[in-house]
């Protein structure tokens, strides 16, 4: 691997961790605190959470199409000043009405995010390496998450301390990627990863589009119920700690890395068995979770494994969707990704409807079940295929 090489993983990994799990993601961590100081209620901290995922598919569609215009430079810099400008924005907020504004700002940053890597990826490294590249990038989520769970314990009521200093986090690195991100828009000299002119340029829809929708659709409804619930499980059900609670979401970030090695496993075993093998994994996490609230051993084992099926299933949607659409890496990557949050905005009420009216065992054991029957979804096609994929994605 080249330097160059090196460098745009190390500012795409920063990108992704950044915007997905500092902007995103540590506002649940830092919630209680921050209805307590700003008077922030539940019905506005559940709206910014639906307008968070509303943002988001709004923006990474957005962002697909910008890189293809602009290139991926622009673009990746822009969301990282983005996270960074809402970040600032949460921690100088004083009125809940501000602060809500901001959060969204800053989460929408990660909808901007993920398909100018893909495109960067496509066209600074070599086509075999751009799997791993790609889902080591992919895994910085984890990374983000990983790093703001110990922030959550050290800066326990700090949030404006923390969220400043990830501000600053993300101003660096939009330095870093201004000198690390290739600047050419998709439309120059585009090629597929053998090198050759793609005949299918232009075209949104490509045969098997259908297969990977459902896919990633049925992945992101099965994730919404651990994602939402499952620190109230911990706390409800298994009658823990909050701090218990913290330490479960730090080892779904850091069990997350794993998920970095999807593209060299792909290229082993194929993109079908890991895909249903993660599904199984996310479906095992589900229903141990809630067969075993109150068993510490199982709950942290829960949240690892889920974190590594979760990371690992983005990587796989990933590769699959840069695999469908070879010569433009950005809308591979975008249409997978919408579809994970449109899941995930089905799936969030859905699970709250099912705890409401059923339980958490039912609710949970129901969407396990979504997890396996998304599993028996593949792509025949993609089991042939080496783990050289068309693109790039983050």
């Amino acid at each position: 691997m080249t330097r160059t090489e090196f460098r745009l993983i190390v500012a795409g990994t920063m990108l992704i961790g950044t915007t997905y799990g500092l902007a995103r993601f540590a506002y649940g961590l830092f919630l209680p605190s921050m209805r307590e100081e700003v008077g922030l209620s539940a019905t506005l901290a559940g709206i910014i959470g639906s307008g968070a995922y509303v943002g988001y598919c709004l923006a990474i569609v957005l962002s697909a199409l910008l890189v293809e215009r602009f290139g991926p430079r622009r673009i990746a810099v822009a969301a990282a000043l983005i996270a960074a400008v809402g970040m600032a924005g949460i921690a100088a907020s004083t009125q809940a009405i501000w602060l809500a504004g901001a959060v969204l700002l800053a989460g929408t940053s990660t909808g901007l995010a993920s398909p100018p890597m893909a495109q960067a990826v496509s066209r600074a490294i070599t086509a075999p390496r751009q799997g791993r590249a790609n889902t080591v990038i992919n895994a910085g989520t984890s990374l983000g998450v990983a790093v703001s769970g110990p922030v959550a314990f050290i800066a326990t009521g700090q949030w404006r301390l923390a969220y400043a200093a990830f501000a600053v986090a993300a101003l660096l690195n939009a330095l870093l990627l201004l000198i690390s991100v290739p600047r050419t828009s998709a439309s120059d000299n585009a090629k597929t990863a053998d090198g050759q002119d793609d005949d299918r340029s232009g075209g949104l829809w490509r045969p098997r589009a259908l297969t990977l929708i459902a896919a990633a659709t049925g992945m992101g409804m099965a994730s919404a119920a651990f994602w939402t619930f499952s620190s109230e499980v911990v706390i409800t059900l298994g009658h823990f700690e909050q701090a218990t609670a913290n330490i479960a979401w730090i080892l779904i970030g850091v069990a997350g890395l794993v998920g970095g090695a999807a593209g060299d496993l792909i290229a082993r075993f194929g993109l079908n068995t890991v895909h249903r093998g993660s599904l199984a994994a996310m479906a095992g996490a589900l229903g141990l979770l809630v067969l075993s609230p109150s068993n510490l051993a199982a709950v942290f084992v829960s949240g690892a494994l889920f974190g590594a099926a979760y990371i690992m299933l983005t990587g796989v949607y990933l590769v699959w969707g840069i695999r469908l659409y070879a010569d433009r890496p950005a809308i591979g990557l975008g249409l997978p990704f919408l579809m994970i949050a449109v899941g995930q905005i089905v799936g969030s009420p859905l699970a709250g409807y099912l705890i409401g009216s059923r339980g958490y065992l039912v609710c949970f054991i129901a969407f396990a079940l979504i997890a396996v029957a998304t599993a028996l979804i593949g792509d025949r096609t993609t089991e042939r295929a080496a783990l050289q994929p068309v693109s790039t994605s983050p």
